[in-house]
C-alpha cells in the first residue's frame, strides 16, 4: 500500500478494497490525529480529532491539537480499522432497530389483546351481577312463597 501525506488518497488491494483509506490530519507534533469521542454535556457523542499525546487531567500533555470530526469530509481519513468497527456498529444499530419496530409491533399486538380480554371481562362481570340479581329475586320470591 502506498500512501501519500495530508488528505491524499491511498490504495489497497486487502479483502476491503473497495473502501477508501486517507490519512487522519496531521498537526503540530507531525503525527497523524487520534478520533476521539466528546464526553461534555454540550457535546456529549461528538468526534473530534485530537492530539494522539493528549492525557486527561495532565497540563502540558499533547500540543492542544483539536478539531471537529466532520462525517462528510472525514469519513474518508478514518483509519481502516475504525471504519470497519464503525460499520459493524452501524450494523449492529440497525440489527437492533429492526428487532425494537418488531418488539413495539409485538406490544401494540399485546394491548389490543389487553383491551379484548378486558373487555370480555367487564361483560361476564356484567353477567354475574345479573345472575346475582335474578338469584337474590328468586331467593325472595321462594321466601315470600314458603310463608304464605
Amino acid at each position: 500500500m502506498s500512501c501519500m501525506r495530508q488528505g491524499s488518497s491511498c490504495s489497497s488491494t486487502s479483502q476491503f478494497s473497495s473502501l477508501k483509506y486517507v490519512e487522519p490530519p496531521l498537526y503540530k507534533c507531525e503525527v497523524a490525529a487520534f478520533l476521539r469521542t466528546s464526553r461534555t454535556a454540550e457535546h456529549y457523542g461528538w468526534k473530534f480529532w485530537g492530539c494522539r499525546f493528549y492525557q486527561k487531567n495532565v497540563k502540558d500533555s499533547g500540543c492542544g491539537f483539536f478539531q471537529w470530526f466532520n462525517d462528510e469530509d472525514d469519513k474518508e481519513r478514518m483509519p481502516g480499522g475504525e471504519r470497519i468497527k464503525i460499520g459493524d456498529l452501524e450494523a449492529a444499530l440497525d440489527g437492533t432497530k429492526l428487532e425494537l419496530s418488531s418488539a413495539l409491533r409485538e406490544l401494540k399486538l399485546k394491548k389490543k389483546e389487553l383491551k379484548e380480554v378486558k373487555i370480555e371481562l367487564n361483560e361476564g362481570r356484567k353477567r354475574m351481577k345479573n345472575l346475582c340479581i335474578l338469584c337474590f329475586f328468586l331467593f325472595a320470591i321462594n321466601l315470600y312463597l314458603i310463608r304464605v
